[in-house]
């Protein structure tokens, strides 16, 4: 994923999260690594991922 500060800066005012502009370069550059690293694992183990439930089943009965 191509992630730019503009990306980073809209997807912050879109949640309402208010960021000091000086953080906004701290916050990419760490977005940049959380994805790179997601991505990693997801070509270590992308196919084993595929065949999991991306959502645990829910006994409707205990709740």
């Amino acid at each position: 994923m191509h992630l730019t500060l503009d990306y980073v800066r809209s997807a912050l005012a879109l949640q309402g999260i208010p960021v000091h502009e000086d953080e906004i370069d701290n916050i990419h550059r760490r977005l940049i690594i959380w994805f790179d690293a997601l991505a990693a694992i997801e070509a270590h183990m992308g196919k084993e991922m595929d065949l999991a439930e991306p959502i645990p089943p829910i006994d409707a009965d205990r709740y």
